[in-house]
């Protein structure tokens, strides 16, 4: 059944999405209305937020459709205002920002990263071959899981040359373990600073780490409490940045994050089949 409050809902998530449509439904259009809306927002409870009605809208199409069909004259008694939930920024200000999300389709094993920084697509899939897990088809690196840890991650390069492993502390941060990178990793309350590795190994040990030199950083979380969506947002901020090898620690952690709430979950649901 089509109700009033559920009509109000979808329009609500067009509105947010910035697809204000009044007659014709069409997917393809859709789409690129909310993905042109994730990567302009402005900070990651946006992109959560711009995920979740695009989720919605995709389990509900075949009901928006029949919304469109037989109550669009309801559904046009709404009238779009504009982003009302969702914070968006300007294509200058969003340069530079990228997410990382396994909430683009129904596939959550499927990862894509979107930008307006990137030259031709704004959206696209990395990809998983044997393991192997790439951003770019001609990329210099690439990461796979540890093979005695859950919570490790390995970046290679394209010589197959391990470079660091990338792991999940027990507070979920993230940090490199035997690293041969220029980059070194700062856990912060709610993100993760990539500093040149040289910058701060030269700080003595009193020494507060000046802001001022992040090369970029990390935030990321799910959609809602015990979800299999996630977010990750990479801000960077130096104009001559190893972009492949920030993208890879970005992915690294929603990856990371996310086979811990698997397991978290699975470990849950095992004590609960054994009361």
């Amino acid at each position: 059944m089509i109700t009033r409050k559920f009509i109000e809902k979808v329009h609500y998530a067009f509105d947010e999405l910035n697809y204000h449509e009044t007659k014709r439904l069409d997917f393809d259009n859709f789409n690129n209305a909310a993905f042109n809306t994730l990567i302009h927002c402005k900070d990651l409870s946006d992109a959560i937020n711009a995920i979740d009605m695009f989720q919605f809208c995709l389990a509900k199409w075949d009901k928006i459709e029949k919304i469109f069909n037989k109550k669009i004259s309801l559904f046009n008694e709404y009238s779009y205002e504009g982003n009302s939930l969702i914070s968006v920024v300007s294509e200058a200000e969003a340069a530079g920002t990228y997410y990382i999300t396994n909430g683009i389709n129904r596939k959550i094993k499927e990862i894509f990263v979107a930008s307006c920084s990137f030259d031709d697509d704004s959206i696209f899939m990395l990809s998983f071959n044997k393991g192997k897990c790439t951003v770019f088809n001609d990329g210099d690196y690439y990461i796979k899981y540890s093979k005695s840890s859950s919570v490790k991650m390995k970046l290679f390069n394209k010589n197959n040359d391990c470079m660091c492993n990338i792991v999940l502390s027990e507070e979920l941060g993230i940090f490199l373990e035997n690293n041969m990178t220029p980059y070194e990793l700062v856990v912060y309350e709610d993100l993760v600073g990539i500093y040149d590795r040289k910058y701060i190994n030269s700080l003595a040990p009193d020494d507060i780490i000046d802001t001022d030199k992040l090369l970029a950083d990390i935030e990321w979380d799910i959609l809602k409490k015990n979800s299999d969506l996630g977010v990750a947002k990479l801000n960077t901020y130096a104009p001559d940045q190893d972009l492949e090898m920030f993208l890879l620690f970005a992915t690294s952690t929603f990856l990371l994050f996310q086979k811990y709430m698997h397991e978290r979950k699975a470990a849950m649901a095992y004590l609960v089949t054994r009361r």
